[in-house]
């Protein structure tokens, strides 16, 4: 019998059928009738697995229940969930974006329904405004033509340490001021907080956070430089000047989510490249391109996969009534790979249209960063083609569902074809 995550958790169960099996401890466990136990956060999800999953969830009905965690409904295709995502009153964001949510675990403005939520979005919305995205341009192309430099002159090695992780650790320094010796240490602190999965540890890893931001606090206090920091402290919402918890969240939801998804789409995008040679050779014929494989990388291989939400009220989904009070787990990745919307789904092709994905989300919550993000990776397209092809050095590896919603890789190893870069 396959298996749906770490070999412990059971794949389809047909209707009327009931299956038991031993998971990894040895106990046995048994699902519920017509149900999948599909564990989001499950430590043993892969490349394979996870995709394979995804495939039986969306011929298994609109509509899944999985009994762990306390119990949620999965929707993962693409028309029900972007229904969702665009039903605020029904979906509420306020119990949380993840299952199980920790008391204390709020992020702004992620976990609130309007009003409060369109007062806390203008806070993001602020630092990364369209003009600010259009002038940040040439900055942007220097800062990553560096750091394509700089791998390319040691020869190649772990793109995820040094391309990946890098660039948003640099922009989140130019846009928010945080200061290089704060930036350096978000990856360390946000593994952290996810380390064990337990509350504990989450609370702990988010105080070890805020410890870090409240020394760029203090110093934007005293120096007072001309920055979205410095703005943030003097900014108002609904009125009211913003207090220091409200300060912390923001600037949490800027570091955590602002490094996370682009250190994952830009290492799932060097990956998808250095395995397909024909694929890169394409895009060096025609760099304006571009922007085609990025969509189709969004799509095929979304970084953030996956966000919950709860029922305000009973609602269907296709044959099913979900009740009032429930959670809900809307899977983006998986709607972006659902047949009935994209033809092929599970190749890798900048020939279709792959407008209307889901992988920055859809409606009042829809990323705030999606343009920065966009502009990242055309750029760092763009860059490589003036250097000879990347190929895969070694195995990479792949994380699992990082805080139940981020996948990508954890080490890449590059190396470069041949050996001058093109003028």
């Amino acid at each position: 019998m396959s298996t749906i995550g770490t070999g412990d958790r059971i794949p389809h169960c047909p209707v009327s059928e009931t299956i038991t099996t031993n998971t990894a401890e040895g106990e046995q466990m048994t699902s519920p009738t017509g149900g999948f136990e599909f564990d989001h956060l499950s430590p043993g999800w892969n490349d394979t697995t996870l995709w394979d999953a995804y495939e039986r969830l969306l011929s298994a009905g609109a509509a899944t229940y999985s009994p762990l965690h306390g119990g949620y409904w999965i929707i993962s295709r693409y028309s029900e969930v972007k229904k969702a995502l665009r039903d605020h009153e029904t979906f509420s964001s306020a119990s949380g974006h993840r299952i199980p949510m920790v008391d204390g675990m709020s992020s702004i403005p992620i976990d609130y329904d309007p009003p409060v939520h369109t007062h806390y979005r203008s806070l993001l919305t602020r630092a990364l405004t369209p003009d600010s995205i259009r002038d940040l341009q040439p900055w942007l192309t220097s800062m990553i033509s560096e750091v394509v430099a700089a791998f390319y002159q040691s020869g190649g090695g772990d793109a995820v340490a040094e391309v990946a992780l890098s660039i948003p650790l640099r922009v989140l320094t130019k846009i928010v001021g945080f200061s290089p010796a704060t930036v350096a240490r978000f990856r360390e602190l946000t593994e952290d907080i996810w380390k064990d999965g337990t509350a504990e540890s989450q609370l702990r890893g988010r105080a070890a956070l805020v410890d870090a931001l409240d020394r760029d606090i203090d110093e934007h206090r005293a120096r007072r430089p001309d920055d979205y920091l410095t703005w943030l402290l003097d900014a108002e919402v609904d009125g009211r000047p913003i207090d220091i918890g409200e300060i912390h969240s923001v600037l949490l939801t800027l570091a955590v989510a602002g490094h996370e998804t682009t250190l994952n789409s830009v290492s799932t995008l060097l990956y998808l490249l250095a395995s397909d040679l024909p694929l890169q050779e394409r895009l060096r014929a025609d760099p304006s391109v571009a922007p085609r494989y990025v969509e189709e990388m969004l799509r095929l291989r979304t970084p953030a996969q996956m966000f919950a939400r709860r029922t305000n009220r009973a609602v269907d989904v296709g044959d099913t009534t979900i009740p009032a009070g429930s959670w809900v787990l809307l899977l983006n990745a998986a709607a972006n790979r659902d047949p009935h919307q994209f033809e092929h789904p599970t190749a890798f092709d900048i020939d279709r249209s792959a407008r209307g994905h889901l992988a920055f989300g859809w409606g009042i919550h829809q990323c705030v960063g999606s343009a920065l993000a966009r502009s990242e990776l055309r750029i760092l397209l763009e860059t490589l083609c003036q250097y000879p092809p990347i190929t895969l050095a070694a195995d990479p590896a792949f994380t699992a569902i990082e805080a139940g919603t981020h996948f990508g890789l954890r080490k890449l190893p590059l190396a470069f074809i041949d050996a001058a870069p093109r003028s």
